[in-house]
């Protein structure tokens, strides 16, 4: 009980020459360093949902809508397009 999980990692205790001033310095740097990725993520979210909308929506004007059959109309069949059991 009591044991560090570092120390209990590595066996041993983690030290720093950083003062109280420092940690400070250093926290502000993390936390502003920490908000620029974050909104880095974001600008790069919005960006790769607007090029997968722009290549659906080209995508779709060049796909085929098929051909409008109705009950009863006779279609040609390739044999090719079989498999036999």
């Amino acid at each position: 009980m009591g044991t560090l999980l570092f120390k209990a990692n590595y066996g041993y205790k983690p030290t720093t020459s950083l003062t109280l001033q420092q940690v400070t310095k250093i926290s502000e740097i993390a936390k502003e360093r920490a908000e620029t990725l974050i909104n880095l993520y974001k600008n790069l979210y919005k960006t790769a949902k607007l090029v997968q909308k722009r290549i659906r929506k080209y995508y779709n004007l060049k796909k085929s809508k098929g051909l409008d059959l109705k009950e009863g109309d006779k279609v040609w069949l390739l044999y090719r397009n079989f498999k036999l059991r």
